[in-house]
């Protein structure tokens, strides 16, 4: 039975709330456990609120209504209404159910020996195979301002948790020195990531895909890919040369092409910081001082902007590929720099659109070859780890996976690096390639 089908069967009360339904069964695999019996109310809300998350990952908000998701659970509109009174309120509900799970899940593993310990637990109970499906929240201000600052305290309250975990781990030795913050933010980037990428990256879906996620991300954040790190990972390649150059300001095919670069790059920033749905035009429009008008001379509409900010994206991400290709002397070298090019674009405002929910919600012709882009991408980095374990520099690991992961970690840091933060794009870029390169656990 898949997840449709099952949550079809509670939703529609053919599945009857006994000791051994899926929401009270004992802990299996690291999922969380529930307590006491819910109520069979109870149940159609949980059931609800995964069919909903799924589609919200998968399709985004603007590309998910509330008919959509009773088709897909075979109910009636009026069945859905019974629980909430629109979509907002369902993406609300969906959010904090997503953060009171990692509440669990971090209380839980709390009560693990060794900082390292409580991080190991703490990721093994998040990506357990058979975990509800939770929303990665990603789209926090489409929330009215209310339900949003819900959201944030829960969901900082739960990172403070996490750096307590690694800096409790720093100070009993289990953990190396590092940013706490940056690790944590980094670790709950590559979860998210572990729940967006089958919908962006070809292969295998469901529990297998997921057993083997678990498994990566936690030798990957404890022992890191190198073989042999000998040293904190430094690199002084920059970002500079990718950023635009001047152009002739009387040549008018350069001025349009700046103007169109200077769109979206404010809009693939926004997007990256508060999600699409959450982004209206008139907030581009602002950011550059232009008018709306502006935008429609260069763009047919919202789903055009997205579409070229991808292919945007896409055009960085293969100059960056063949950028750590050349630079680097082996794979370990050549892995790394391309995500450390990765993190200083996402730092310094270059902004490339991050892969994110709503992607299947764009028309096929423009879909399409953005799916095989990013597939190539990934397979590319996939082999640079192959010639990593070849030439020695990499452990074995599972390279398909082990390639993914990063871009959890930089994917991420736009959802929390504040403005002005002192830390410099390179500063960044080494640390969170230094959880790459050596992991996290003390040596």
């Amino acid at each position: 039975m898949d997840l449709v089908d099952g949550i079809e069967e509670i939703i529609r009360g053919d599945a009857v709330a006994s000791g051994d339904s899926p929401a009270t069964a004992p802990e299996a695999n690291g999922a969380p456990r529930r307590r006491g019996r819910p109520s069979t109310r109870g149940l159609k809300r949980e059931a609800l609120l995964e069919g909903a998350a799924t589609a919200f990952n998968a399709r985004g908000i603007a590309g998910t209504s509330l008919a959509d998701i009773a088709e897909q659970l075979g109910l009636s509109r009026a069945s859905v209404y019974y629980y909430v009174n629109d979509r907002a309120e369902l993406v609300f509900q969906c959010y904090q159910r997503a953060c009171e799970l990692t509440a669990e899940d971090l209380a839980a593993a709390a009560e693990a020996g060794t900082g390292c310990e409580r991080l190991v637990a703490f990721i093994h109970r998040a990506l357990a195979p058979d975990r509800p499906p939770t929303a990665v929240l990603s789209e926090i201000n489409y929330l009215e301002p209310a339900h949003a600052a819900v959201v944030r305290v829960a969901h900082d309250r739960n990172v403070a948790a996490l750096i307590g975990f690694i800096e409790g781990g720093v100070a009993d030795g289990s953990l190396r020195a590092c940013d706490a913050e940056v690790a944590a933010q980094s670790i709950v980037g590559m979860l998210a990531w572990a729940r967006l990428s089958p919908y962006w990256v070809r292969g295998p879906r469901g529990q297998a895909l997921r057993t083997r996620f678990r498994a990566v991300t936690i030798d990957l954040v404890t022992h890191g890919v190198a073989r042999e790190p000998k040293a904190p990972f430094h690199s002084d390649m920059s970002i500079e040369p990718f950023l635009p150059g001047r152009i002739n300001a009387f040549d008018r095919r350069e001025t349009s092409e700046m103007k169109v670069d200077q769109l979206l790059t404010a809009a693939s920033a926004l997007f990256n910081r508060d999600g699409i749905e959450a982004t209206s035009l008139d907030a581009v429009t602002a950011t550059l001082g232009a008018t709306k008008g502006a935008l429609y001379h260069y763009l047919r509409d919202k789903t055009d902007l997205v579409a070229r900010c991808y292919e945007r994206a896409f055009d960085l991400y293969e100059r960056f590929a063949e950028a750590s290709k050349q630079a680097g002397r082996n794979g370990l070298e050549r892995a790394l720099l391309g995500t450390h090019l990765n993190v200083q674009a996402q730092a310094c405002g270059l902004a490339p659109l991050m892969p994110q929910p709503g992607f299947e919600a764009l028309p096929e012709a423009r879909r399409a070859p953005l799916a095989a882009r990013a597939n190539r991408i990934s397979l590319h980095f996939t082999r640079v780890l192959r010639g990593g374990i070849a030439d020695g520099s990499c452990r074995p690991c599972d390279a398909r996976i082990v390639s993914q992961i990063p871009a959890g970690a930089f994917g991420w840091l736009p959802k929390w690096l504040p403005d002005g933060d002192p830390r410099t794009p390179q500063r960044l870029a080494d640390e969170i390639c230094d959880l790459y390169h050596r992991g996290l656990k003390a040596r």
